[in-house]
């Protein structure tokens, strides 16, 4: 995917440039801990998620949850390695994200995120 836009009745504001969709065993098991950090407009999208952790991980990461319309369910900021996230009732998606890039929105719970292919 290329870009992941927040669409809300306030505007529109670009989050990511580039996500990287995790849809298989093996992208989704290790995600990011085998992969360096993420760039300043790079995201991880972890298909049919409703809790994500960072065990292993050696940074920090933003992540929004989504339903399957990707309406924005549950947003946490800098979630520090070793740490795991409550279950996220009828998540379908974890979007993960640079540490400080949903500071740099005005993304909030309830809000529309488009994916562009």
């Amino acid at each position: 995917m290329k870009a992941v836009k927040i669409n809300y009745s306030r505007g529109k504001e670009l989050i990511a440039v580039k996500v990287i969709k995790a849809n298989n065993f093996f992208s989704k098991s290790f995600g990011l801990t085998v992969r360096k950090k993420l760039n300043d407009k790079e995201g991880f999208l972890i298909e049919n998620c409703s809790s994500i952790h960072t065990f292993w991980m050696r940074y920090s990461i933003d992540v929004i949850f989504l339903d399957k319309k990707n309406l924005v369910l549950a947003i946490y900021h800098n979630i520090k390695p070793f740490r795991v996230t409550p279950f996220i009732r009828n998540a379908y998606y974890a979007l993960e994200l640079k540490p400080g890039i949903i500071e740099k929105t005005s993304l909030e719970v309830g809000d529309l995120v488009q994916f562009e292919a």
